[in-house]
């Protein structure tokens, strides 16, 4: 059977004189004179160290910058190049602390200098030394970089216009109206193989919806890129002027074009009504010679019926929202007498 386990009380008094005898004793005074030496021979050591030279390696990243439209790099270039530096301990302990901070050194090959007739395009040693030295530090030696230049291979592409297209819904608030929605620009290069750039007929922007715009508008939307080709732009701009509106209403003839001589044509009613919806700065502006309700002989020639849908021919720009009442209307053909 087993025994009860006896817990003793801890005598502090107990454990503070063991340990007050044991930091004054001897043994434990000779290891701190050890341990200091020890210390101090280790300090001398390490400021030894940094300030002795040494060859070490760092990578430097490479990024590519104003590449040219219409030219498609064939193989990616080299993303790093490996430098072969010289210089202190200090410098080698600082390249380590700023990689492992993710502040790796870097340059950047700007390539606007590619010309459309060539084939490819060569950064000699002297350009990139020159991006190297001008990211390291000045006590810092370059021994070495591999590579030591690069050479880039490319290619031209086809090219054609298109129009950018809203895809979304872009809408005024009650009582308000756009003059129109402008997109800047309205037209943009595209690049590609012919055969995928037969097939593009329009740019098309990233799904927007506003609504309820109540005042003058203007937001930056992005592309969307087909895929296999290229664009030189990203965004757009769309902006509208947004006002109040108000209806004006104009009383119009119905007019006949291409009609023969010898025939005449009557409409029932003669006169129908344009009621037009427009913004309040541009109210006096509409006057009635600014529109005009037309229709085509040859088209009521054809008609097996005696009725006829009418249609605004004639109008401003920016008036978009009108109405005819009535829009169908009888007609009837005569021939008029010698």
């Amino acid at each position: 059977m087993l025994q009860p386990m006896i817990l003793k009380p801890i005598n502090k008094q107990e454990i503070q004189r063991k340990a007050g005898a044991f930091f004054n004793s001897k043994g434990w005074k000779d290891s701190l004179v050890f341990l200091s030496f020890v210390g101090l021979a280790s300090c001398f050591w390490a400021l030894q160290y940094v300030r002795q030279p040494f060859d070490f390696e760092v990578p430097l990243k490479v990024s590519y910058t104003h590449i040219p439209a219409g030219i498609a790099l064939l193989e990616n270039p080299p993303q790093e190049i490996t430098l072969h530096l010289q210089d202190k301990g200090i410098a080698y302990l600082n390249y380590l602390i700023n990689r492992r901070k993710k502040r790796s050194l870097s340059i950047t090959v700007d390539l606007n200098a590619i010309s459309h007739f060539k084939n490819s395009y060569i950064i000699d040693q002297t350009t990139l030394r020159n991006l190297i030295d001008s990211k390291l530090s000045a006590t810092t030696q370059l021994k070495m970089y591999s590579p030591d230049m690069i050479e880039i291979s490319y290619s031209l592409l086809a090219q054609k216009e298109a129009p950018v297209v809203i895809n979304g819904t872009i809408s005024p608030a009650a009582g308000y109206l756009f003059d129109s929605i402008l997109i800047e620009p309205a037209w943009v290069a595209v690049y590609g193989n012919k055969a995928t750039l037969d097939t593009i007929h329009e740019i098309r922007t990233q799904p927007v919806n506003y609504k309820n715009i109540n005042k003058n508008w203007t937001v930056s939307t992005s592309l969307q890129t087909p895929e296999g080709v290229h664009l030189p732009v990203d965004n757009v701009k769309l902006s509208a002027l947004v006002e109040e509106y108000t209806e004006k209403t104009f009383q119009l003839p119905v007019v006949c074009h291409n009609m023969p001589f010898n025939r005449n044509v009557r409409f029932f009613p003669s006169m129908v009504e344009l009621v037009v919806r427009v913004g309040l700065s541009k109210y006096t502006q509409l006057t009635q010679s600014n529109f005009e309700i037309a229709v085509n002989y040859n088209d009521l020639y054809e008609k097996n019926t005696a009725n006829c849908s009418l249609t605004l021919t004639r109008k401003p720009l920016g008036v978009e929202s009108y109405r005819i009442v009535p829009n169908v209307i009888e007609f009837l053909i005569e021939q008029k007498s010698e």
